[in-house]
């Protein structure tokens, strides 16, 4: 078929707004129930409610949760950890409340707790004493920032019916908390802590405690993590051992505890360890055989081994998908969201012995036509000092359409946030979106993001705003230089931490014809003073400061101090309730831009926190960047 000349960035495609917000379904927490695999499941259709879903092999999925209820946590403002299943019961946070209920298949929700300004996530059920454990966080009447931080604690919940909701405090005293892990016996609960300035990525400690026989926990024995390496996701295997992912060597492996010592589990390349924004993530599962399924990364690529466990040596099964996460176990395989090159993120069922996949629910139904699809490629690049930058690069692709003879196509440079974090692989509508009309889109991974080992996230220790920035710079000249894109129309855009980027991108030269700003950090002093306890000591660590003298440092990489350097085109989104970064982060820089004259657009929305998740929200924000980009690139007159 012969494709229609039109000028880069004006083609027609067949997805839409409705398409990208309406029907991306957004998955959380994954668990397995004997023979069902459960997750949560973000809805923008639905006002961003999230409900909680079950399928099992040869079923259609089951929807849970009944509205109004919605499933979702507070507990260290990023939240996970919002449910709990055994056998038919489910136990969740109601996020207009944050007070946990109990849910019987088929019935309706109860009230456990009525709690007033507590918060409750990562559940395990302690059927021995008849409880559930789990986080607790209780938040000051007057919230946080100047007035008070929240207090965490490692706290039980009664289920018995005298007692029935009642909660008491198991341990306190350490910041931040993580991950209980009852022993298979009952006897003995694992955890996480960590401690102020540190995030749990830097020094997350493993402990151990017994129970005494009135069921409160003794002297708890530090196991690993601390003094400049990190635990994750500690897990009983079915032979009363414990593993967990420390990250000493430089890269997240997997070890285990057998009650004395601590021995390698597997050897395999690549990196186990995760950001632990969002609690319950995963990297790894173990069967009740003891056989293990991981899913590392090498590079920033997803690979899934498996190890039968009479070998520490994992074979590596391949499947055709580009991302694979939070990886579980149920009696008939394992489970895990998946994303791959021509089909939505999807939660799927994994066969170790075929080597295949099923759908057990996509994150959004699609008819696209394989000539629409934009396919990522990796690319590896020189950034900052010569060091190697990794990005996904997604070509501009439609099926009826092309670009004019000669014309290289723009492109949008996309800033992942955290900035501890990573890019998304395979298909994701929101970027096919763009590559449908006509734009290249490179998604990149600036020093400091996961994946890679401890050494590259360590690059941006200290060198926050400038590290990213130019490696973002070097992206947008290798683009350039490779022909893959428009020089004179390179835009980049970014949310929170990649907003903050995005900004500083802009003042430093003419590299970027425009950006997009989401939710991002303006003025890092404010942020310091009103953000929520969990980042709190972050910035410092990335700014390379201590509490005694953080000023100047601050003061010179805020985005805000380089106002007057910036003369390119900006658009701002911002959410109303977002705690993370307040509104006046965005608010200063737009009445500062437009003092100035620089063209500014700024959108807000209400009942929208940090990262947008009503339909109308995005829909709305993708529309006015689009037409955004078009105005600031001229991109209609390029013919």
């Amino acid at each position: 078929m012969t494709k229609e000349i039109r000028p880069y960035g004006c083609w027609p495609s067949p997805i839409t707004t409705e398409m990208v917000a309406g029907q991306s379904r957004r998955f959380g927490l994954l668990q397995k129930v004997g023979p069902w695999i459960w997750w949560s499941e973000g809805r923008p259709g639905e006002q961003g409610r999230t409900s909680l879903m079950r399928a099992r092999a040869n079923r259609p999925p089951e929807d849970i949760l009944p509205p109004p209820f919605s499933a979702r946590s507070r507990v260290h403002e990023y939240g996970g950890g919002e449910y709990f299943v055994v056998e038919d019961t489910v136990y969740f946070v109601n996020d207009a409340d944050q007070d946990i209920y109990l849910l019987v298949v088929g019935g309706t929700p109860e009230r456990v707790t009525n709690a007033e300004n507590f918060r409750f996530a990562d559940f395990t059920l302690d059927e021995t004493r008849n409880r559930l454990i789990a986080i607790a966080e209780t938040v000051p009447p007057d919230g946080d920032g100047e007035h008070g931080q929240p207090e965490n604690s490692l706290s039980t919940i009664s289920l018995d019916q005298s007692r029935f909701g009642r909660i008491e405090t198991l341990t306190s005293g350490r910041d931040f908390y993580a991950a209980p892990r009852l022993s298979p016996d009952g006897r003995k609960l694992a955890w996480l802590d960590w401690q102020l300035p540190d995030m749990p990525w830097d020094q997350a400690e493993l402990h151990v405690g017994e129970f005494d026989a009135s069921g409160q926990l003794g002297r708890a024995k530090s196991i690993a993590g601390g003094d400049g390496n990190a635990v994750f996701q500690p897990e009983w295997g079915p032979d009363g051992r414990l593993y967990f992912v420390s990250d000493k060597s430089g890269t997240g492996k997997l070890y285990v505890w057998d009650g004395d010592t601590v021995d390698l589990a597997l050897q395999c390349d690549g990196d186990l360890s995760r950001p632990l924004w969002a609690l319950g993530t995963r990297s790894y599962a173990i069967a009740t055989d003891g056989s293990i399924a991981a899913t590392t990364l090498v590079d920033g690529v997803a690979q899934f081994v498996f190890s039968s466990g009479k070998t520490r040596e994992p074979k590596p099964v391949a499947l055709p998908v580009r991302g694979l996460e939070n990886v579980i176990t149920n009696d008939t395989g394992f489970g895990a969201i998946v994303t791959r090159d021509n089909e939505p993120p999807a939660v799927a069922h994994i066969s170790v012995e075929t080597s295949s996949l099923t759908t057990l629910r996509a994150s959004a139904e699609i008819d696209l036509d394989s000539g629409d699809i934009s396919r990522g490629e990796a690319l590896e690049f020189p950034g900052a000092e010569g060091a190697s930058v990794f990005a996904q690069y997604y070509p501009p692709r439609n099926g009826h359409f092309q670009g004019p003879a000669g014309a290289l196509p723009p492109a949008i440079l996309t800033v992942h946030g955290g900035p501890t974090g990573s890019t998304d692989r395979g298909l994701k509508l929101k970027t096919q979106y763009w590559t449908g009309r006509g734009f290249a889109v490179l998604d990149v991974d600036y020093s400091g993001s996961t994946g890679y080992g401890r050494a590259y996230r360590d690059r941006l220790d200290g060198a926050w705003g400038i590290r990213d920035v130019a490696d973002m710079v070097a992206a947008a000249r290798y683009l350039a230089e490779s022909g893959r894109a428009d020089r004179r129309h390179i835009v980049i855009s970014g949310g929170s931490a990649g907003g903050f980027t995005v900004l500083l991108a802009l003042a430093t030269g003419d590299t970027f014809a425009a950006g997009a700003c989401y939710y991002g950090v303006s003025d890092l002093a404010q942020l310091l003073a009103f953000t929520h306890k969990f980042e709190s000591g972050y910035l410092y660590r990335l700014m390379g400061v201590g509490p005694d003298d953080w000023q100047q440092v601050f003061r010179e990489r805020s985005p805000l101090s380089h106002v007057d350097e910036i003369s390119q085109p900006i658009i701002f989104f911002q959410g109303l309730e977002d705690k993370v970064v307040p509104p006046d982060q965005s608010r200063m820089m737009v009445e500062a831009l437009r003092t100035r004259g620089i063209p500014v657009r700024y959108h807000e929305f209400e009942d929208e926190h940090h990262g947008f998740r009503r339909a109308e929200t995005i829909c709305q924000s993708l529309e006015a960047e689009l037409a955004f980009y078009v105005e600031a690139l001229q991109l209609a007159e390029n013919k």
